[in-house]
């Protein structure tokens, strides 16, 4: 979510991942979190990150429509018609979740596994946790790329998965099994990895190429604490 995601800490986007997700909630409706959405959606446009918002969009837009139905069209009192109220409440949830779902996929986007990890060396704390957090950030990414290596493999060998939904469901062991089987495997492979590493042997690791915690990120945090603070704050005394 930042402007420049390499040059800051790699605990910097989590901090304002985390910090979006407080204030969508935080914040009230229903211009509340429109408002955050819209300008995290600038942050990442004038950032260069444009693939991040347009994801977080296509991620966002089926429950966009099914909040607009549900409060906007098909709401208490509204037989059918569009109602003020209705589309309010529609606008505040789906700020909301737009804001969440842009922000996390941002994140995701700037997470550098390497880095991360070397931050977590230099604070001293437990590889194992970092390690399962890295894993779980980066399973789906992986399982994407393997399925379309698989979908690419089975399709040279004369596959085909168009056309009725009797040929749909016959192709779906050759590619479900290989998938299945390779994330398996490529499971004993880490563990194994890991454990000739000694992944619980040593205590104190020694980072390869640290980032410092710059003016930047310290500026950032403060302020993403101070947000969140001044909006439980002002919640707090409505």
């Amino acid at each position: 979510m930042s402007v420049a995601p390499a040059r800051l800490h790699p605990f910097t986007p989590f901090v304002l991942a985390l910090a979006v997700t407080a204030l969508a909630f935080l914040l009230p409706g229903p211009w509340g979190p429109p408002v955050l959405y819209l300008l995290v959606v600038l942050v990442l446009l004038a950032g260069g990150r444009g693939g991040a918002v347009r994801r977080g969009a296509l991620l966002s837009l089926l429950p966009w429509i099914f909040l607009f139905l549900l409060h906007g069209v098909f709401g208490e009192g509204n037989r059918g018609s569009f109602a003020g109220s209705g589309l309010a409440i529609a606008l505040g949830q789906g700020g909301r979740f737009g804001a969440i779902v842009t922000a996390t996929v941002a994140l995701t986007d700037a997470f550098d596994p390497s880095r991360f990890l070397d931050a977590v060396a230099v604070r001293g704390w437990s590889f194992a946790w970092a390690y399962l957090l890295v894993a779980t950030l980066q399973a789906a990414p992986r399982l994407v790329a393997r399925a379309h290596v698989i979908a690419e493999a089975q399709r040279a060998r004369g596959l085909r998965r168009r056309g009725s939904i009797g040929r749909r469901l016959r192709a779906l062991p050759p590619l479900v099994f290989p998938l299945v089987l390779g994330a398996v495997a490529e499971l004993d492979d880490r563990a194994m990895a890991l454990e000739s590493r000694a992944l619980e042997g040593v205590r104190h690791r020694t980072p390869l190429a640290p980032t410092p915690f710059r003016a930047a990120d310290a500026a950032i945090a403060v302020a993403c604490a101070v947000a969140v603070v001044a909006s439980a704050a002002w919640l707090a005394l409505r």
